[in-house]
């Protein structure tokens, strides 16, 4: 058993451990918020396609035959999974007309790399797709500095917002926004060096994975620290929303 395969199935157990923590979290929660939630489910489904993703390295070794192939696996699993729990970020602080937009946004840079990954297999005939690894890459990317540039606008609006109306305790909303740019960041800095190198993989792998840990802690100390109160905010802010767009169709 080498060091490689050890590294993949720790990482899987963590993986899974860490969505277990993040569910169960649902049961100890003092007050239930319906967009908390449907985010805690994201973040769930992430870490468990980010496992699966470590299952099928471990079963087919396509990171032992060779890294570009291993690469290639990344990207394909790594994208969607960044995704959703991009997504279950930018669904704790935005409103769901902006959300859809985002989704579609991902959606459709996720299906661009499939594209390519298919068009890839057509000319090469294998899994070795050479140049079109690059654009996969360079998608992965770009999904990834899309949703990090997305959430930290909405986070600085948002936090604006909370400073002014609400008379709580921020902390746990700044440490979980600083830990969710933290997670997002390392993603798009340490992946494109880490799926190339097995070598680089075992030093960005566990600084990744560390980060990771921490956003999910301070994921569930957010939602531990909810008060209904909140609620009124966003009530608040939907019904603006309107107002603000007769107003300017009136102007």
């Amino acid at each position: 058993m080498d060091s490689l395969f050890l590294l993949q199935f720790a990482c899987f157990i963590f993986m899974l451990i860490n969505a277990f923590i993040v569910a169960l979290s649902h049961l100890h929660v003092r007050w239930e918020n319906k967009r908390y939630e449907r985010s805690r489910w994201m973040i769930v489904a992430a870490l468990i396609g980010l496992a699966i993703q470590y299952v099928l390295q471990m079963t087919f070794g396509f990171r032992a035959m060779h890294d570009n192939l291993g690469a290639v696996i990344n990207i394909l699993l790594y994208t969607p999974c960044f995704s959703l729990i991009s997504i279950g970020i930018y669904n704790i602080e935005t409103t769901r007309a902006n959300l859809r937009k985002m989704i579609l946004m991902c959606s459709g840079i996720y299906a661009a790399i499939i594209v390519v990954f298919c068009v890839g297999i057509s000319f090469h005939h294998s899994l070795y797709i050479r140049e079109g690894l690059y654009v996969m890459l360079a998608l992965f990317c770009l999904s990834v500095l899309y949703c990090i540039y997305m959430i930290i606008q909405e986070m600085i609006r948002r936090k604006n917002m909370l400073e002014t109306m609400a008379a709580t305790d921020m902390l746990p909303y700044v440490r979980y926004s600083r830990a969710s740019v933290i997670i997002l960041w390392l993603a798009v800095l340490a992946m494109p060096i880490a799926i190339f190198s097995t070598t680089l993989l075992y030093i960005v792998g566990p600084a990744v994975l560390l980060a990771l840990l921490f956003f999910n802690l301070t994921f569930i100390a957010l939602g531990s620290s909810y008060i209904p109160t909140e609620e009124l905010l966003y009530k608040e802010e939907e019904s603006m929303k309107p107002n603000v767009e007769c107003g300017a169709s009136g102007g």
